[in-house]
């Protein structure tokens, strides 16, 4: 026993340089291999935490699917979005909110009534959720209208921009009539119709009051936008099922989107999202990861490979020492253990000295590389430690078996 140990000791004492050589090339790789590591976690860090919550991802436009007919008009419509429909892009995955548009599906019209100027219209109504529109009722008193979908002035309104556009651009301009502030619509009282326009009249048809909430320019209508309650409401009030104009898909993060709109489109409906910012944010970081991983693998391999050129100089170095060996009694089996033994301990010696090297080197990168706005995280958890461990030990006891299993058919016994 005590022989062994002296020849496993002597084993490991032999081959000084090319150790030195394997010790160095073990040291650098995980100094480098743990180096991109901490570049990739900080890099998906600032992704996740600075730049990709900073900016939201895109809002996906979903409106039915596109009607087809031969003829100019088509007696079926597209495919509709109704409340199934709704429920379906909620129970996607990655999908954080959606914001549908109802719409009035039925006739409807509107009274505007200018000092002694009175102008008829006929026009769309859509119904928006509170949550959407939150943004554009400046006051308390339409935020708690638009809640209950109703005020004691009437039901509460929003103008579209396009549709305050229309009429400034339009209609003002070619009949010489004052053209519209939209800051100073909130307040303004006026008569709209339902079920009743200039084209049809429904049985049920009735007016009401309306008071204007103010102007969105997040619907995108030549119509007025009420409270999704008053709409859902009125359209119940006619018998009419539940139709939407388009709805708002919101996504958790930029990832899920390319997926979202995948599926979407798969479900028979259009999309609109203008730029698409969260598909270069996930390129980016998908660029950016590959390129590390190419790099630890590039890393990885040159030292598989250098330790396998050392591990082959060192045993053909040292096959006299062995055939000697084998004229004392030792097997080949335990040359090759001894051999084994060697590189094991020096990968676990150098991995550990790469793990040291680079955490004591993290104070000194942190001052230099000392970024406005930016913290690096340079902690090296355990289980990523354990891994380069492992892997430091691995590589150059892979790397030796083709040198021990050349030395097993040479012949040894050969003096």
């Amino acid at each position: 026993m005590i022989s062994k140990l002296y020849l496993t000791l002597k084993e490991l004492a032999g081959s000084r340089f090319i150790s030195f050589v394997v010790f160095c090339v073990i040291l650098l790789s995980v100094s480098a291999i743990i180096s991109f590591n901490i570049l990739s976690v900080n890099f998906n860090n600032y992704i996740s935490n600075r730049f990709a919550s900073a900016i939201p991802p895109d809002e996906i436009k979903v409106k039915p699917g596109e009607t087809r007919s031969l003829f100019l008009f088509s007696p079926a419509a597209g495919k509709v979005i109704d409340s199934k429909t709704v429920n379906q892009l909620r129970n996607i995955n990655g999908v954080k909110s959606v914001d549908s548009i109802l719409a009035l599906t039925i006739p409807s019209s509107a009274t505007i009534y200018f000092w002694s100027f009175q102008y008829n219209t006929d026009l769309i109504c859509a119904g928006a959720s509170y949550g959407y529109v939150e943004k554009d009722l400046k006051t308390a008193e339409m935020r708690t209208a638009w809640k209950t979908g109703t005020h004691e002035k009437g039901i509460p309104v929003l103008v579209p921009r396009a549709l305050i556009d229309s009429y400034n651009n339009g209609l003002a301009a070619a009949n010489n009539l004052p053209e519209i502030v939209p800051e100073k619509l909130a307040g303004l009282k006026f008569r709209v119709s339902f079920g009743k326009s200039s084209v049809s009249k429904l049985n049920d048809a009735f007016d009401s009051s309306s008071v204007v909430a103010g102007y969105t320019n997040g619907i995108n209508i030549t119509g007025l936008v009420i409270p999704l309650k008053a709409a859902e409401d009125i359209n119940r009030k006619f018998g009419q099922k539940g139709r939407y104009m388009f709805a708002i898909v919101k996504a958790k993060d930029h990832k899920y989107i390319e997926g979202i709109k995948k599926q979407i489109k798969n479900m028979g409906y259009s999309i609109e999202t203008g730029e698409s910012l969260s598909a270069e944010i996930v390129r980016l970081k998908s660029t950016v990861n590959t390129f590390i991983a190419l790099m630890v693998s590039l890393i990885t391999i040159l030292a598989v490979v250098s330790t396998a050129l050392c591990s082959v100089t060192a045993v053909w170095t040292r096959i006299d020492y062995y055939r000697i060996m084998r004229a004392l009694g030792a097997s080949k089996l335990f040359i090759g253990f001894t051999i084994l033994v060697k590189f094991a301990i020096m990968g676990f010696l150098s991995s550990a000295a790469g793990v040291i090297a680079v955490t004591y080197a993290k104070d000194y990168v942190v001052q230099a590389l000392s970024i406005p706005g930016l913290r690096l995280s340079l902690e090296i958890n355990a289980a990523f430690t354990s891994t380069v461990l492992i892997a430091g030990t691995l590589i150059p006891v892979i790397s030796s078996l083709p040198a021990i299993l050349r030395m097993f058919w040479a012949k040894l016994d050969r003096y």
